[in-house]
């Protein structure tokens, strides 16, 4: 009797559709490659829509069923519907889905009876991607019940977890991608008169930051690998590590209550200096890719003069390595960050405050954050172990956006036969 698996996302996508359309993927040449890998390996036909000319750059007009869509936003839903229609669509596959594109999308997809499939960073980084089904993050269907993920565990290929093949990746790769595509997109905007970016889509506004990125990395180095040192020994007592996100992180945005980064610093801050025992510490770390974008320093100060008891309590480093924390600190705060689950992955107890895909009874602290900081309580390990694993199986696969994934190299269970 052979055993019957939950499917990975790609193999379900790949037995359940014949005609995939691509929208936008991620800066760089991965969907020019998932294209080939789908028509060669998987005989799929695929179609693809360029929304400006960096796009095009990545996925050039010359490969087969490639379109320009130059209209304005607000006739694009109408244009999605006639062409999946027209071409028997039966999948559309983006990378983000808050994207304004794919929003619009979403929609058409749903009432077209076509399935929605969405490419996002790993949650399980570094060497993963994810692929899931209908939305990723807070948007994600899967249950938010410890049983779901308890009993799927038993269905799994694989229940012990394996550290993944390591794939090149960080910041220089995607950086480049990046230059290459806003500086065309840049150069050719006339081409696409109408396209609305979800993001700055300025190449000299990255160019600066960046610039003052790499200014700012080498004046930290030194004091945060000292800072780093510090808190292995103990130098900062009982402490909880607040992760910032990005600036402009769609899981802000568009998963949280709150307007920004720092209206959520403040809020933990107002928070810690009203319930925190007065023995505990707070690390506040800035997100490595935020570096140049942002910096909080003057907030963290200017709450720290207004709450003179938290004076040598309250600390802000950029780039001390996050295990250390992970490794010695108390618990973790965070909106909806994936350093949440490196902190579970830890054993370390997590708050979160925005809407967390991982926010499930059994993992995460369910009470309320004024209670985390006196009573925190660490995941359930088997429970965890299993949500972990269920991603690894289903919605994670093995590679980098900017450099390489590893896609299977022959077809197999996962394809329908040609159409007649």
């Amino acid at each position: 009797m052979t055993n019957t698996f939950i499917p990975g996302s790609l193999e379900a996508l790949c037995r359940s559709s014949r005609r995939i359309l691509l929208l936008q993927g991620p800066v760089g040449p991965f969907f020019k490659t998932f294209s080939q890998w789908l028509t060669e390996n998987r005989r799929k036909t695929v179609f693809k829509l360029n929304f400006n000319y960096g796009d095009e750059v990545f996925y050039p007009l010359h490969m087969p069923r490639t379109f320009a869509y130059r209209d304005t936003y607000q006739a694009f839903p109408a244009f999605l519907a006639a062409f999946v229609q027209e071409n028997r669509i039966d999948a559309v596959v983006c990378f983000g889905d808050f994207r304004p594109y794919h929003t619009a999308a979403r929609q058409v997809a749903e009432e077209h009876g076509i399935d929605f499939w969405v490419f996002e960073e790993g949650y399980f980084r570094p060497f993963y991607i994810t692929l899931e089904k209908h939305g990723v993050n807070a948007f994600s269907p899967l249950p938010r019940d410890a049983a779901f993920f308890q009993t799927a565990f038993a269905k799994l290929r694989r229940q012990e977890y394996i550290e993944p093949p390591p794939v090149r990746g960080g910041f220089w790769p995607m950086a480049k991608c990046a230059v290459r595509y806003y500086s065309a997109a840049a150069r050719q905007r006339s081409r696409y008169p109408h396209y609305i970016h979800h993001r700055i889509n300025s190449l000299s506004h990255y160019i600066r930051a960046w610039a003052r990125s790499g200014v700012k990395r080498a004046v930290y180095m030194l004091q945060d690998r000292k800072f780093g040192r510090e808190t292995a020994s103990g130098r900062y007592g009982r402490f909880y590590i607040l992760p910032l996100q990005v600036f402009n992180d769609s899981q802000v945005r568009i998963h949280s209550d709150f307007s920004s980064v720092q209206n959520f610093l403040l809020h933990v801050l107002t928070s810690f200096a009203a319930h925190a025992p007065e023995h505990t510490n707070l690390i506040v770390k800035h997100h490595p890719m935020d570096r140049g974008f942002t910096d909080y320093r003057r907030d963290i100060n200017r709450f720290i003069r207004q709450h003179p008891k938290l004076k040598g309590r309250i600390f802000y480093v950029h780039d001390a390595p996050l295990p250390v924390f992970l490794r010695y600190g108390a618990g973790m705060v965070t909106l909806n960050s994936t350093s949440g689950l490196s902190a579970l992955i830890h054993g370390m107890p997590v708050k979160t405050i925005g809407r967390a895909a991982y926010d499930i009874p059994g993992i995460t602290f369910q009470g309320s954050l004024a209670e985390f900081w006196k009573h925190p309580e660490p995941p359930d390990e088997e429970l965890f172990h299993a949500y972990r694993m269920y991603h690894i199986n289903t919605t994670q696969i093995n590679g980098s956006f900017y450099s390489e994934v590893r896609l299977p190299a022959t077809a197999g269970s996962g394809t329908l036969p040609p159409e007649s």
